[in-house]
C-alpha cells in the first residue's frame, strides 16, 4: 500500500500527524537556540526536521495536485513519523533536563524579572538594554509608560516630588504613595568593555517609616532632655532657696529670742546674764551685716556640683569671669565640655585655664580623655554655644590636634556683684 492508495480522509489524518511532529521539532530548535546549545543534538534535530519537512511537503504537493506521483509506502511514512515523534519527545525531555541543571539566557531573564528590586541597564544615549519588570512598574507609576528612553526616565525620577523626596546627581528617594518608597541610584559601569549606566531601585518603605519614627522620637527626647536639664537646674535652685529660707527662719527666731531676753533684762536685770545677752546680740548683728556670700551663692556653683555628680573633676587654673553677662556663657561652655568628655573621650577631669588679659578673658577647656572625635564644624550644643559667645562680642575656636580643645575669648565688662 502506497500513499496514493489512501483515501482522502486517511491522507488528511496523516497530514495532521505530520504537522504535529513538525511543530514539536520547530519548538525544540527554538528552545535549543534560546539556550545557546550548538552541539550534535542540535545538528541531528535540524537534519531530522528537514527530512520530516521534505516528506510533509511532498504530501502537501500531492494533495494540491502539484505533484503527479508521491509513491511512498504508507508503513514507511507512518514508521518514519513515529520515529520522528519519539526522537522529538526525547529532545524535549533532554532540553528540559538540561535547563533544570544549567543556567540559560532565558533563566537569567526570568530571574532578572523576578527580582524585587528594580534594575535597568542602558547606553549613554538612553537606549534600554535590559530592564526588569519592577523597574518597568516604577516607570509606569511615575510617568504612566514603560522605559523607552532611560535618560528621560532618570530625569523624571529626579523631577518627581512627593513626601520625603531627596535627590542629587546620582541618587533619588521617591515616594509614590501606596505603591511604595524607592531609593533609586545610578552609576556608570563597564560590561565587556562597553560603557553603560546601571539603575537600581530598592523599596525602602519600612526603613523610611522607621527613620521618620526615629527622628520623631529623637526630637521628643531632645525636648524631654531640655526640660530635664531645666528641671535639674530648678531643683538645684529650689534646694538653695529652701536652705536660705531655713537660715532666714533661724535668724528670725534668734532675733526674736534676743528681743525677749532684752525685754526680760529691762524688767529684771538680775534674772539675765548680761554678758551672754550681749554675745547673743553680737552674733545676730554679725549675721545681718556679713557681706561674705555663702558657698551656694557663688558663681559656677551649680555647674561644679553637676560635674561632680557626673564623676567629672573640674580643675580651674586662674579665676573664672564674674561679669554678670559672661557667667551664663562660661557655664554653658563648661557644661558642653563636660558633656563631650562623657560622650566622646571617657575622661575624668576637665581643665579650665583662664587668662585674664587687659580687655578680655581667654578661656581654654581641655580634658584628660582619649581623642574626642568631635567634628571640627560645631553642631548642636557647640553651635548654640558659639552663637552665645559671638552675641556677647567674643570668639570661639575648636582645636582638634593634638587633642580636642575649646578656646573662648570674651570681652571684659562690669564685675559680678553678689
Amino acid at each position: 500500500m502506497t500513499y496514493t492508495s489512501l483515501s482522502e480522509i486517511e491522507r488528511g489524518y496523516l497530514l495532521v500527524f505530520a504537522t504535529l511532529v513538525l511543530i514539536i521539532y520547530i519548538y525544540c530548535i527554538i528552545r535549543m537556540l534560546d539556550a545557546g546549545r550548538r552541539n550534535m543534538q542540535f545538528v541531528c534535530t535540524c537534519l531530522i526536521a528537514a527530512v520530516a519537512f521534505g516528506l510533509y511537503q511532498g504530501m502537501i504537493m500531492y494533495q494540491q495536485e502539484d505533484l503527479d506521483m508521491f509513491d511512498v509506502p504508507v508503513f514507511v511514512l507512518v514508521a518514519a513519523y513515529i520515529g520522528f515523534l519519539l526522537f522529538g519527545a526525547y529532545m524535549l525531555y533532554s532540553i528540559v533536563a538540561w535547563q533544570r541543571a544549567n543556567i540559560s539566557s532565558m533563566s537569567v531573564k526570568e530571574a532578572f524579572d523576578r527580582l524585587p528590586a528594580g534594575l535597568a541597564y542602558y547606553t549613554p544615549s538612553g537606549v534600554p538594554v535590559l530592564v526588569n519588570e519592577t523597574m518597568q512598574q516604577l516607570s509606569r507609576d511615575i510617568s504612566g509608560e514603560t522605559v523607552t528612553d532611560a535618560n528621560a526616565f532618570w530625569e523624571k525620577i529626579k523631577a518627581y516630588g512627593g513626601e520625603g523626596a531627596i535627590k542629587d546627581d546620582n541618587s533619588a528617594i521617591v515616594n509614590i504613595g501606596d505603591n511604595g518608597i524607592y531609593n533609586v541610584m545610578r552609576r556608570q559601569v563597564s560590561i565587556n568593555g562597553t560603557d553603560m549606566y546601571e539603575l537600581t531601585a530598592s523599596e525602602i518603605g519600612t526603613e523610611f517609616k522607621l527613620t521618620r519614627e526615629l527622628e520623631a522620637k529623637r526630637e521628643k527626647a531632645r525636648v524631654l532632655n531640655s526640660r530635664l536639664k531645666a528641671l535639674m537646674g530648678t531643683i538645684e535652685y529650689v534646694s538653695m532657696n529652701r536652705e536660705l529660707l531655713k537660715l532666714k527662719t533661724a535668724l528670725h527666731d534668734n532675733i526674736g529670742q534676743s528681743i525677749l531676753i532684752a525685754k526680760r533684762y529691762l524688767h529684771s536685770p538680775g534674772s539675765v546674764d548680761r554678758k551672754r545677752m550681749l554675745e547673743f546680740w553680737q552674733d545676730n548683728v554679725d549675721h545681718l551685716t556679713n557681706d561674705e556670700p555663702e558657698e551656694w551663692e557663688l558663681p559656677y556653683y551649680v555647674i561644679s556640683q553637676e560635674a561632680d555628680r557626673l564623676g567629672i573633676n573640674l580643675s580651674i587654673i586662674g579665676e573664672l569671669p564674674k561679669d554678670r553677662r559672661l557667667i551664663p556663657i562660661v557655664d554653658a561652655a563648661v557644661s558642653a565640655q563636660v558633656g563631650n568628655t562623657l560622650k566622646h573621650t571617657n575622661g575624668t577631669t576637665v581643665t579650665i585655664a583662664v587668662s585674664d588679659k587687659a580687655n578680655e578673658y581667654l578661656i581654654v577647656l581641655t580634658d584628660d580623655g582619649e581623642a574626642a572625635g568631635i567634628e571640627a564644624e560645631p553642631l548642636g550644643g557647640l553651635a548654640n554655644l558659639r552663637r552665645e559667645v559671638e552675641n556677647a562680642g567674643g570668639k570661639m575656636e575648636i582645636e582638634q590636634s593634638p587633642d580636642f580643645a575649646l578656646r573662648i575669648t570674651l570681652p571684659k565688662g562690669e564685675d559680678y556683684v553678689i
